[in-house]
């Protein structure tokens, strides 16, 4: 376990403490929205005793995590989401597992990223190889008519911008290269150790210096009304003292463990470090992380001892006159305090895409490595990066839902009803099939270069079975 290094950050504690109090007095007198996040250093291969264990961590989440979405629906109305920060040296093989539970609506998908010994330049090449890799499942890519590279980041082992003396990383510039690759947030910190920074509990913008490390130990607070102070924005967890923790005092660091769980005594130290962006204190951010791929810590996140805590959450914290509680992914975080910054007011909530444009996967899921070329509310165009024996295209939105077959591309435009699938042969001969899956109530029209082979009622839904001929052309309209 690195050295805590309570030197580092405790006096900015101790000056704090007027400020948290007077927050305190506050807080009783007016509605208080705490938005939530975990943002998880997930690392399925950790401590792995055989090859398949970590695909089976990847599916005990994707249905664990389903099950306590929907309990907390149940009994409260609102549910969790989570935000899985996967590192490249764990594997490309999960990438498609990570993408469906974006679209199943579990959570999204960020960076987290180990290095040590690196230059600006082999950082910069390790990184680029790394977003090609997450760009071909469709990860780290912005909706919209032209995807974008975009990623919040965790720095492996804390050690954001060379800040543990040289081991780790390498590189004091490094924030630079985030910034010019994509990156909007970054999710680090709290550490406790050597890495960490001087300013804490704090939302603001750090910069990075080629000729000393630890650029980000200062930084200027976000605020509302400045809206581009340079920089990178840091988004910190709550570190603090938690003297009612149970059996004695402790250091809160934000970690949740099955050890050290989320109860009652960590989520009002949690409050009370009073994280917000200056000018908009009735905005709380709750940042907490994990290493949730590990069987050891399922528990915290999804077992009995998460459920306590999001119950603790929603009877305290969500009464709708004192407190109202936001779960938000890293990237929706971000986006409020950019709504906060310009001013914006009210229910947090109604700024989840304020300026960051949701994942591409929360739209559609693909079973192959593929190139996004489009993906809109009404438009969605993928390219096979090879010719597939199939693939599986499934789609949020109605009424079309899922194409499968064998076709090099896929293009959809809701607002005309259409299905164009092409493929790479070379003349007319039928050469492969496709099915798709409609809405009751749905049927395919003005079929070009395709042929309706069977029409049937599948699971709730309607399936096509068509024969393709080169490049196909689909409509769909009501029966």
């Amino acid at each position: 376990m690195p050295e805590r290094r309570p030197d580092i950050w405790l006096p900015a504690y101790v000056a704090a403490a007027p400020a948290r109090a007077s927050a305190r007095l506050r807080r009783r007198r007016r509605l208080t929205d705490v938005i939530f996040l975990v943002c998880d250093h997930f690392e399925p291969r950790h401590g792995a005793s055989d090859p398949r264990q970590p695909f089976r961590r990847l599916e005990v989440w994707a249905s664990e995590y389903a099950r306590l979405q929907r309990r907390c629906r149940e009994a409260f109305g609102t549910a969790p989401v989570h935000t899985w920060f996967y590192p490249p040296h764990h594997g490309n093989e999960h990438l498609a597992a990570l993408a469906d539970m974006v679209f199943a609506g579990l959570g999204e998908v960020e960076l987290h990223y180990h290095h040590r010994d690196d230059n600006e330049t082999t950082l910069r090449q390790g990184l680029e190889r790394t977003l090609t890799d997450y760009r071909r499942w469709g990860l780290l890519l912005e909706s919209g008519s032209e995807p974008r590279q975009s990623f919040g980041f965790i720095h492996g082992d804390w050690a954001l911008n060379n800040s543990r003396r040289g081991q780790l990383c390498g590189v004091n510039d490094e924030i630079t290269i985030l910034r010019q690759l994509g990156c909007w947030a970054d999710f680090t910190m709290p550490s406790g150790d050597l890495c960490q920074t001087r300013k804490i509990n704090s939302i603001y913008y750090a910069t990075s210096d080629p000729r000393r490390p630890k650029g980000h130990d200062r930084g200027v607070d976000a605020r509302v009304g400045v809206t581009d102070p340079g920089g990178l924005l840091m988004l910190q967890g709550p570190l603090a003292i938690n003297w009612r923790a149970p059996g004695y005092p402790r250091i809160e660091n934000a970690a949740l463990t099955t050890a050290n769980w989320g109860r009652l005594d960590r989520i009002r130290r949690w409050i009370d470090c009073n994280i917000h962006v200056q000018g908009r204190p009735e905005w709380l951010f709750v940042k907490l992380h994990s290493h949730g791929a590990i069987e050891r810590d399922f528990d915290a996140l999804f077992g009995e001892r998460a459920w306590d805590m999001h119950r603790t959450l929603n009877e305290s914290y969500n009464d709708g006159r004192r407190y109202r509680l936001h779960y938000v992914t890293a990237r929706q975080a971000c986006n409020i305090v950019k709504a906060a910054e310009h001013g914006e007011r009210g229910n947090p909530s109604d700024f989840l895409d304020y300026r960051v444009r949701p994942p591409a996967h929360a739209a559609y899921a693909l079973d192959v490595p593929h190139e996004l070329i489009c993906c809109t509310d009404e438009r969605l165009r993928v390219r096979a990066l090879q010719t597939p024996h199939a693939m599986t295209l499934r789609l949020r939105a109605g009424p079309l839902w899922q194409v499968t077959g064998t076709p090099s591309a896929i293009a959809l435009d809701r607002a005309a009803a259409r299905l164009t699938l092409e493929t790479q042969a070379v003349d007319d001969a039928a050469i492969s099939e496709a099915t798709v899956e409609l809405e009751p109530g749905f049927e395919p029209a003005a079929l070009e270069g395709a042929e309706v082979l069977a029409s049937e009622p599948h699971h709730g839904r309607r399936r096509v079975r068509l024969s393709v001929r080169g490049a196909a052309s689909i409509g769909y309209r009501r029966a």
